[in-house]
């Protein structure tokens, strides 16, 4: 069982999600459950953040920037956020991440692969390629009739799934700045059961890579009340927890509070 205060965290952004995610009245018709994870979210680790001045400290000033409403920050009840372990082969290590092995398995059983994209040639390829499959996508809640994909090209952490034949089957593109990264692009490229797999194995080889370059926290660009029942329910497969991120500007000094450290505690899991 998870601790008390991620339980809490946990049921009240899942009965937002279960609600159709109807924003700032499902807090104000349930103002009980509002106050215990507003003190819930006291109990988080605390992460202060100065992001660089690079497109990687850019897009990660853009995620704790967010608002939800006018003056509400995004990142108010807590930022959904992975711990990326030290040691890269940990993430799958433990009870937690049964599922997500066998997941991993059954991905690699038909011939799934993940690799890294450094030719500039095949990365605007494959941009031209989601650009097409996001101005076609048969479900019109996740078409869009003018991507703006363009910043992907600025970040360097470029990994694609493919089938045995070659054929992409997921992108994954990650701004990195220092121990935080974020998860800017992360979408199959088809469907079925084999790109649902890919996604497993995609997070895996991510999470190694950003356990190899020194990251510590993979925040996911969605705040979490704009997140639906499914994508919750993966975060939970491949180990997303809760953690508070504190936006500071570089050169600013944190006073030492206790507790302020330390990696999130993940949510239940049935992994």
């Amino acid at each position: 069982m998870p601790p008390s205060h991620i339980a809490a965290i946990d049921a009240f952004w899942g009965a937002h999600a279960d609600a159709g995610r109807p924003g700032a009245r499902f807090a104000l018709r349930r103002p009980a459950d509002l106050v215990r994870a507003l003190a819930a979210v006291r109990r988080l680790p605390r992460v202060d953040v100065r992001p660089s001045a690079s497109p990687g400290g850019d897009a990660v000033r853009a995620v704790l920037r967010a608002r939800i409403a006018p003056g509400v920050p995004g990142r108010l009840l807590g930022s959904a956020a992975l711990a990326v372990p030290e040691v890269p082969g940990a993430y799958l290590e433990g009870r937690r991440a049964q599922t997500l092995r066998r997941k991993v398995r059954a991905a690699r059983a038909v011939g799934t692969h993940v690799e890294p994209v450094d030719c500039p040639e095949e990365r605007q390829r494959l941009l031209d390629l989601v650009d097409r499959l996001e101005r076609e996508h048969p479900d019109p809640v996740y078409r869009v009739d003018e991507p703006a994909n363009d910043d992907l090209l600025d970040h360097d952490l470029w990994l694609v799934a493919r089938d045995p034949a070659g054929t992409p089957m997921l992108l994954s593109v990650t701004p990195v700045d220092g121990e935080l990264a974020v998860l800017r692009y992360f979408r199959t490229l088809g469907y079925g059961t084999s790109h649902s797999d890919a996604r497993y194995l995609a997070t895996v080889e991510l999470v190694t890579r950003l356990a190899e370059r020194g990251v510590r926290w993979l925040l996911d660009t969605e705040p979490i009340s704009a997140q639906t029942s499914g994508l919750r329910h993966f975060q939970k497969m491949v180990g997303f927890g809760y953690a508070r991120f504190r936006l500071r500007r570089r050169g600013s000094r944190s006073p030492a509070l206790p507790g302020s450290a330390g990696p999130a505690t993940g949510r239940r899991s049935a992994t």
